[in-house]
C-alpha cells in the first residue's frame, strides 16, 4: 500500500518548505489533484506502483493550477515527500535534472509513463545495507 500526502498535510509540507503560506486558488483542485493516484476502476488501481502515482500527481497538480503561485514547487515537494515515507529515501541527480522534469511535465505534460520512467531513476529504494 502506499502512503499519499492528503491537502492539509501538502499545504504545511509547502509552507515549511518554501518559509510561506500557500493561497489555495481552489482546494477542490487541490483535493483532486492529490487523490487521482489513488483512483481504481472495477477494483484496479488505476496508477499501479509509486512510480505511475507519482507521476499522476506530478502531472495534476501542474495542470489544476490549485495554488496562486508554487503549483510545480508543491508538486516536486508532495512527490518527494511521498517517496521518502514510502521507502525511497535516495533522491539520485541534480537539482537541475529534478527542476528540468518538474518543468517538462508543467509545460509538456508528456505520457504518465514517461514522467513514472524518470521518477523511477531519481528515487532509489531503501538498499538492504541502509
Amino acid at each position: 500500500m502506499t502512503h499519499l500526502v492528503p491537502a492539509h498535510i501538502a499545504l504545511r509540507m509547502f509552507e515549511i518548505a518554501e518559509g510561506i503560506k500557500p493561497v489555495v486558488r481552489d482546494l477542490g483542485l487541490l483535493e483532486s489533484s492529490l487523490t487521482r493516484a489513488s483512483m481504481s476502476s472495477y477494483g484496479h488501481e488505476l496508477y499501479p506502483g509509486i512510480h505511475l502515482k507519482m507521476a499522476a500527481t506530478l502531472d495534476s497538480v501542474n495542470r489544476n493550477h490549485p495554488l496562486v503561485d508554487g503549483n510545480k514547487r508543491l508538486a516536486w515537494i508532495v512527490v518527494a515527500a511521498t517517496y521518502r515515507v514510502n521507502g525511497y529515501p535516495h533522491l539520485v541527480g541534480t537539482v537541475e535534472e529534478h527542476e528540468a522534469l518538474v518543468l517538462k511535465v508543467a509545460s509538456d505534460h508528456p505520457e504518465l509513463d514517461r514522467i513514472a520512467d524518470q521518477l523511477q531513476a531519481m528515487f532509489d529504494p531503501v538498499s538492504e545495507t541502509d
